[in-house]
């Protein structure tokens, strides 16, 4: 008995039925996959980069808040004073728009603290003129206690401005991460998807192929190259022509709007860890980059030479703001943080803002000596400076400076920033402009 031979025509009907299906199942993945990508993309559009964008307005209101609080504690003027409350009732009733229910309570403690310490500044300023308190304070009261006082409120206010820049910075990665991990799961599912749909036109004939090669491989080719590029945070390119597939065409599209978003987030990201980082008037790294800083040095440097910090105090700096004005006291200090930065210090060393007027430099593998000539190099490095006033005339700057080292693994990061601070609280004592060097390691607590 014959086999039965398979007609050509029922052997191209059978290919043509592949075809068919296969096109079908083609084009059903490519709409899921693109309505996802739509779908995602709207959201991200319209309530992940608004949410983002908040955010980031609300850092920098918080920033300026806690710039006015320094303001208001350091001001001597009541005139002065009531202008920094106004803008701070201004920037607390701004956090009311925002449906978020801390930074609200936050601001509004803020502003009471700020209340609290234009009122005692007052009745400091009646006790010191004999005049009666207009709260009622009592006469006996010392002046000093109601700067204790003041002191207290604005430490409480920074308290709470710390705390409400904490909660947005977690929030706001929050948001980012989130975000970042949907793009990476959308791209894995895209990858996924045409990987499985350039399997079945592999089987087909050299015909099929060479026309797949054109029309089919090299845009999901370029797609997957896209997906790749977004996940490493690198430029997505467009295909010169548009796929002859109007799917392909729109997925390109897709994806290249999906690079665009993933490169304002990357960019969004890169802000937010240098507002937490970075100190914003002087560009040098902040308080908290030191102190990660300094305890990874003292961790990993057991069996290495001397490991030194010195600690920068401009003198007399606060004559500089109530003689000449913040604006310019905020120049003096970017013009000796662009001295600290400009100085040739070793590789591995860190230049900080460590509050305030004062500075901190971690020297690694540098001995006793070293640190002493390089912070007397400094020393009369802005020694030399000259400010310009509003008023033409020239600010001449001095500091004093603090010097530890540590030569054991067995210095705590607490030890050995105490020895530097007593040092320079000793060059202060020793008429500032000079440099003191704290003793060896084992008696970090007292300077010499």
């Amino acid at each position: 008995m014959r086999r039965r031979q398979l007609s050509l025509s029922f052997v191209g009907r059978f290919v043509l039925l592949g075809v068919v299906i296969y096109s079908l199942v083609a084009g059903g993945i490519s709409l899921v996959l693109l309505n996802r990508i739509e779908t995602q993309a709207n959201f991200t559009r319209d309530t992940q980069i608004p949410l983002i964008m908040t955010q980031t307005r609300n850092a920098v209101k918080i920033e300026r808040l806690s710039s006015l609080l320094r303001s208001i504690y350091l001001a001597k003027d009541r005139r002065l004073e009531r202008q920094i409350q106004l803008q701070i009732q201004a920037l607390t009733q701004g956090f009311s728009f925002d449906q978020n229910a801390r930074l609200i309570e936050g601001s509004r403690q803020v502003a009471d603290e700020t209340k609290t310490i234009a009122k005692l500044r007052q009745e400091a300023r009646d006790l010191r003129e004999g005049q009666p308190s207009s709260s009622g304070t009592e006469a006996t009261m010392d002046p000093d206690d109601v700067d204790k006082l003041t002191t207290q409120a604005y430490d409480r206010a920074m308290h709470t401005v710390d705390t409400m820049a904490s909660q947005l910075s977690g929030d706001a990665a929050v948001v980012a991460d989130d975000l970042a991990r949907e793009i990476q799961r959308s791209a894995g599912h895209m990858q996924i998807g045409w990987i499985l749909i350039l399997l079945v036109p592999s089987l087909f004939s050299a015909a099929l192929l060479v026309a797949a090669r054109h029309h089919l491989t090299a845009p999901i080719v370029a797609a997957i190259h896209n997906l790749e590029r977004i996940g490493k945070h690198e430029q997505v390119v467009s295909l010169k022509r548009a796929p002859l597939i109007a799917e392909l065409a729109m997925i390109d599209e897709a994806i290249v709007a999906y690079g665009q978003v993933s490169d304002d987030l990357h960019r969004t990201n890169a802000i937010l860890h240098g507002l937490a980082e970075q100190d914003p008037l002087t560009g040098l790294a902040n308080r908290r980059t030191f102190e990660n800083y300094l305890t990874s040095a003292l961790s990993r440097r057991a069996g290495t030479p001397d490991l030194a910090i010195v600690m920068i105090d401009v003198d007399h700096f606060k004559s500089v703001n109530d003689t000449f004005g913040h604006l310019v006291g905020d120049k003096a200090l970017a013009a000796v943080a662009n001295v600290l930065t400009n100085l040739p210090w070793h590789a591995d060393s860190l230049v900080a803002r460590y509050g305030g007027e004062e500075f901190v430099v971690v020297l690694e593998d540098c001995s006793q000596q070293q640190a002493v000539e390089r912070a007397e190099s400094l020393r009369r490095s802005i020694q030399e400076l000259s400010i310009e006033t509003h008023a033409g005339t020239s600010l001449r700057l001095t500091a004093s400076f603090g010097l530890a080292v540590a030569n054991h693994a067995r210095n705590a990061p607490a030890e050995i920033v105490a020895a530097a601070d007593g040092a320079l609280y000793s060059a202060k004592r020793n008429g500032r402009n000079n440099v003191q060097v704290a003793s060896r390691p084992g008696d970090m607590s007292k300077a010499s």
